[in-house]
């Protein structure tokens, strides 16, 4: 881990756009149109476009620095195409639109460049032939400051009802070299999971270049395999696993900032990849080593909009910043965007104040009961024992956990309705909460749910089939140890029924007297395309993220109509639900400790969420790495309680001892205060005027840290061993030390 301190060294941000001059070659009195060999510029004291006469990008230039982003220009458009024609019986899925051999035409217009097609030459299934597409498409570039503002338009006239236009990425950058450091001092900061922090992409990618792709989606079990390892590319789905729609490329001193500024929602792919035209996809293919020209890299925002015969689509926007600072400033211009329509968390009092949950599992997937209800009020007692009170508990119910969702019903073997009631009501005697598990969009084809309410309802992909997901537990034999499978079906949130289902959990629930619910997986999965004509979805990019907000609403008003101060919780991170939710149970890179985890690219651009960590990676069973790390980013701790940890207790301690800035202030990673140990993982938090800067050693060798903030006194130091104070002392191997500092 690395202390990575800002330079905060801020882009001429909302310039005039008066400033922006276009035309260097002659003077521009209004509109330009097309003229051969002509090149067509955007540029003011930040930034500076450029496109050739036949719509190829061939300049894009950071001003501010004199850097140029592109080391191969001029090869393409700043745009890629697919379309879809019936089906594979006589027409194909995907069919490319290339942008070579386009008809385009330029014109200038103010601080904007506009490309137009009045028509477009498609690929046909028959290989190396094409055919004349009635599609026009506009492509608008407009410059802001040292911000590229890219908007597109498709027509689709044609008269075929079988042909839509399925797929766009705009913009398309193809030919990125470096940001004017090298490529060794690049970083891509990619928004998986928590947060991903890739060294030297260039490197990476041309590494891998000619191997195949791996797993892109929608295979086994597509919410854990969607490539995502530069092996050839990067790709991402939003909402999830992408937590927020941005990424960056950045030095250090500048960088390149790709944000979707997208309020609707529309299921995207972010995507980095190497320089090759035509990718490898099978192992079978022999592998082709790239041309020098293909040594690049490229980089895209990628939409979804099923542009139907005779149907208009605009886009939303999307910003391609060119900025002076570190990444915190790319994370900013994303930030601001969201403050102007996402919802900001609101949870209760209480929950702003936990240092994390214990957990217990009753009745598992093989119908194994584990524990019953009586038992409840003794596994609180533990989770006390270590500073927690809130307890989740998991496979409450008959059908036990991961098996025949979404029904739920008490057991009687575990003690019945009423012995769940009293061990809750228990609970709440002792001082404690607790919330219980319910499933979020699985549907079990086993439950009799799934044959009455589960086939109107399951998502459909692009082949009319459910999509399906795989979960299982194993058991000490051979045969639940091997075959093991279970297949689950996926709800799409716009179909009709489906939050009426989620509802009636979070009642069951809260009428059992339990003092909060849980969502497992509701805040993410990959957010499928649903082709089922029969839910309320306009489009099968629009069936998941505009609709789970539309779901979460709803479920926020009858949860907290029921109990102003109860729990709702979900799985999973993504920054447009995050706002609806008062807890989120994480999963994946960047909320456990590992070489490239960045969680601090989602805890800097939303503070305010309420996260765990997750007990993952390679090294999950090192409590004091997991937890360490956990602590170090204000994430709340899961599943403590199990044992006597005094590690982890510590921890706890420090977490309930500044509470006010820890736990409820503002997570603000490095920006105000400087260590000078590099080896050394240290974060701020603040809350009025007053400063918490958590320090923890994730090596193996003891460190030394010196800490200063500027405009800031110390007032107070906490070490891993409670015996110490001052601000000096060593940290051993996993330790940890809280500095708090009043603004002088």
């Amino acid at each position: 881990m690395q202390n990575r301190r800002s330079f905060l060294t801020r882009a001429a941000a909302g310039l005039a756009a008066a400033g922006a001059s276009v035309g260097l070659e002659r003077a521009v009195g209004g509109p330009q149109e097309t003229a051969p060999g002509e090149r067509y510029e955007l540029s003011n004291e930040s930034v500076r476009v450029a496109l050739d006469s036949e719509g190829r990008l061939v300049e894009l230039t950071n001003r501010q620095t004199g850097h140029s982003y592109l080391a191969k220009g001029g090869r393409h458009a700043p745009w890629r195409m697919y379309y879809r024609w019936s089906t594979p019986l006589d027409g194909a899925l995907e069919l490319e639109i290339p942008t070579d051999g386009q008809k385009a035409r330029i014109r200038r217009d103010g601080n904007a460049l506009e490309l137009s097609y009045e028509t477009l030459t498609g690929a046909v299934p028959q290989t190396g032939k094409t055919r004349q597409l009635q599609i026009g498409l506009t492509v608008r570039i407009s410059l802001e400051g040292d911000r590229l503002i890219w908007t597109a338009r498709i027509d689709n006239r044609e008269k075929d009802k079988d042909l839509e236009i399925s797929e766009l990425w705009l913009p398309w950058i193809y030919g990125i070299g470096d940001m004017g450091m090298g490529p060794g001092a690049d970083v891509l900061y990619w928004p998986t999971r928590g947060g991903r922090r890739i060294e030297a992409p260039y490197n990476r990618l041309m590494a891998a270049a000619g191997t195949p792709a791996e797993p892109t989606g929608f295979g086994s079990n597509p919410t854990w395999l969607y490539s995502d390892t530069g092996a050839p590319d990067y790709r991402l789905t939003y909402p999830y696993p992408s937590c927020m729609q941005w990424f960056t490329f950045n030095n250090g001193q500048e960088g390149l900032y790709f944000g979707s500024h997208d309020k609707t929602l529309m299921t995207t792919v972010l995507n980095v990849a190497d320089g090759a035209m035509n990718r490898r996809i099978s192992a079978w293919e022999p592998a082709r080593a790239l041309a020098d020209d293909e040594k690049v890299m490229s980089a895209s925002i990628v939409k979804f909009p099923f542009v139907r015969a005779e149907e208009t689509w605009n886009s939303e926007p999307v910003v391609v910043r060119l900025y002076r600072g570190d990444w915190h400033e790319a994370a900013r211009t994303y930030r601001a965007w969201a403050d102007t329509w996402m919802r900001k968390p609101d949870p209760p009092q209480w929950v702003r104040r936990i240092p994390g949950w214990a957990s217990i599992t009753l009745k598992g997937q093989s119908g194994r009961i584990r524990a019953g209800y009586a038992e409840l009020p003794a596994a609180l007692k533990r989770a006390q024992a270590t500073g927690v009170d809130l307890l989740k508990v998991d496979g409450w119910n008959k059908q036990g956990f991961d098996d025949y969702y979404p029904e739920y019903s008490t057991d009687e073997a575990m003690g019945g309705e009423a012995g769940l009631k009293k061990a809750l009501a228990e609970i709440k005697e002792a001082g404690g909460r607790s919330f219980l598990y319910t499933q979020g969009q699985l549907i079990d084809p086993a439950s009799e749910w799934y044959r009455t309410n589960g086939r109107r309802v399951a998502a459909r992909d692009i082949w009319g089939y459910e999509y399906r997901e795989t979960y299982g537990g194993s058991g000490s034999g051979a045969l639940m140890g091997v075959f093991r499978n279970k297949w689950f079906g996926v709800a799409c949130p716009a179909a009709p029924g489906w939050v009426e289902q989620l509802i009636s959990q979070a009642k069951l629930v809260l009428g059992f007297g339990a003092q909060g619910v849980f969502y497992d997986q509701l805040g993410g999965a990959p957010p499928y395309l649903c082709f089922s004509t029969e839910h309320q979805h306009s489009k099968p990019s629009l069936a998941v993220g505009p609709w789970k907000v539309r779901n979460f609403q709803r479920l926020r008003e009858v949860i907290k109509a029921q109990d102003p101060d109860a729990l709702f919780a979900i799985e999973l991170v993504v920054d447009c639900y995050a706002g609806w939710v008062d807890l989120i149970h994480s999963e994946g890179v960047g909320f456990y400790a590992d070489p490239e985890s960045f969680g601090e690219m989602f805890r800097y651009t939303f503070p305010e969420a309420i996260v765990t960590n997750r007990v993952q990676g390679p090294e999950q069973s090192d409590r004091k790495t997991q937890f360490g790390h956990a602590f170090s980013l204000g994430l709340r701790f899961e599943g403590v309680g199990r044992g006597q940890d005094p590690y982890v207790i510590r921890l706890i301690e420090l977490y309930k001892t500044h509470a006010d800035i820890l736990l409820e202030g503002r997570f603000v990673d490095n920006d105000g205060f400087l260590c000078d140990n590099s080896r050394v993982s240290s974060h701020a938090f603040v809350a009025e005027n007053r400063m918490a800067v958590t320090l923890w050693n994730p090596g193996n060798v003891p460190q030394r840290a010196r800490v200063e903030a500027p405009g800031y006194q110390l007032e107070r130091a906490d070490w891993q061993d409670p015996s110490w104070s001052g601000p000096d002392h060593w940290l051993m191997p996993g330790d940890v030390a809280v500095l708090i500092f009043r603004r002088a």
